[in-house]
């Protein structure tokens, strides 16, 4: 398992790989702003503002990799934040798929 941050072009490039790792977390009952039944759509559009948040620059986007390269987890790390608190970020959306956990 390796983790590593994506920039911009490649977080585009991973939305239907971190569409996939949703789409598995909530149909295992993660409570995580979305609902079952979950279209493929939904999460391919979630990850499309995602990865416009990066580019942006209003946020980090890391993935977990397994061996074989796939994507298997993701956090982001929300780093707009009000003026007064340049110092701050947010954790959102930690999510790992259910073929990797306990690994």
């Amino acid at each position: 398992m390796s983790v590593r941050r994506v920039g911009a072009n490649e977080a585009a490039a991973c939305v239907e790989a971190l569409a996939d790792v949703l789409i598995d977390c909530v149909e295992g009952g993660a409570s995580v702003s979305f609902m079952l039944p979950i279209a493929r759509q939904t999460a391919v559009e979630f990850w499309r503002k995602v990865a416009d948040g990066v580019a942006r620059g209003a946020r980090v986007l890391l993935i977990a990799e397994d061996g074989g390269g796939q994507i298997v987890g993701t956090v982001q790390i929300i780093t707009a934040q009000p003026e007064n608190q340049p110092h701050r970020a947010d954790i959102a959306k930690m999510l790992v798929h259910r073929k990797a956990r306990r690994c």
